[in-house]
């Protein structure tokens, strides 16, 4: 059973490159990386020239226009050959037996489609970076079918996995298809997808470091945008899980857009604390308008000049080195 790693990059030569190291020294080697450069301007082809010269198991692919990024995440995955598939972003890199233990799950457990586990954060500030253990999820592991799947995303809505701690069989991704570039979220949008036809397994352990720095895409994205997303996909996923107008589809929604209420107020909360008048105009629009319901013009109107007001009192800025933006 061969293993491929794909990695999709821009800009990030530094990164990129420990990304790669960190999955050439797996104690299960994986048979490829394949690398897929989505026409960086700066040195990350030579960068990647530099790796594939040394290492003949690293291939790489450049893109000749830049893609904006959901893409050429397909692009990589569809150049691979493994039969399994591990997933890695260019600014995160695996922990020592990552990929040991994930195929070995796969390998005795023929029923599970993708496994994914937890991680930890490596947040990067100017006076250094320093590594926080996130607590797991479960003590033991823990298996996601399609018929627990709105609970699931409910439950976990911070993040219900991490990308880069994917591993699946070839398959799943056929079945599945390549990742929709409709969405910013396109890794959950897929995620989601997959759960519907495959069991995914939560192993039990941390899979990748996962770095938090100032030019994190999540950081470019913003929490508005992302909420929205992730509304959308469950509420979809929930439209297909009872495509009946029955009573346990309109209680399912009811629940979840209760819970959407409840993170965008955190949100809000979390954005008016550091005074970011723009993302908490965003939280502010979306609670009024974008979850089901409308309220009157005349509220959302007099919200927005009341979080200008405060958010004007003084400069904006952050709580603690972490800069969490995802969703809360």
């Amino acid at each position: 059973m061969k293993l491929s790693v794909a990695i999709a990059t821009y800009n990030r030569g530094a990164m990129v490159r420990e990304a790669i190291e960190a999955a050439l020294d797996q104690s299960y080697a994986p048979d490829e990386i394949v690398v897929a450069d989505d026409a960086s301007t700066d040195t990350t082809w030579a960068v990647l020239n530099d790796i594939s010269s040394r290492e003949p198991r690293v291939r790489i692919f450049e893109r000749e226009r830049n893609s904006a990024g959901v893409e050429n995440w397909s692009f990589a995955i569809g150049q691979s050959h493994g039969d399994y598939i591990a997933w890695c972003s260019d600014d995160d890199h695996f922990t020592p037996g990552h990929l040991k233990a994930s195929v070995e799950y796969l390998e005795t457990h023929p029923e599970v489609g993708l496994v994914h586990s937890g991680f930890i954060d490596c947040i990067e500030t100017a006076s250094g970076a320093t590594t926080v253990r996130r607590p797991l999820r479960f003590p033991h592991t823990q298996i996601v079918t399609t018929r627990d799947l709105v609970w699931y995303m409910t439950r976990y809505y911070d993040w219900p996995f991490h990308p880069s701690t994917l591993v699946f069989r070839r398959i799943v991704w056929e079945r599945v298809g390549p990742f929709n570039p409709d969405y910013a979220l396109a890794d959950t949008e897929w995620f989601v997808r997959a759960v519907e036809q495959f069991p995914a397994a939560m192993l039990a352990r941390h899979g990748v470091y996962n770095r938090r720095h100032p030019g994190n895409w999540s950081n470019r994205l913003g929490s508005a945008r992302m909420q929205r997303e992730i509304f959308k996909i469950v509420e979809r996923a929930i439209e297909r899980r009872w495509w009946e107008s029955t009573l346990t589809r309109r209680a399912w929604k009811a629940l979840w857009r209760a819970n959407v209420r409840m993170r965008l107020l955190l949100t809000l909360g979390a954005r008016l604390k550091s005074r970011h008048a723009d993302a908490a105009g965003a939280a502010w629009k979306m609670l009024t308008s974008g979850t089901g319901r409308k309220l009157p013009e005349p509220i959302g109107r007099t919200g927005r000049t009341l979080i200008r007001w405060w958010c004007g009192r003084r400069k904006p800025g952050f709580d603690g080195a972490g800069r969490r933006v995802s969703p809360l």
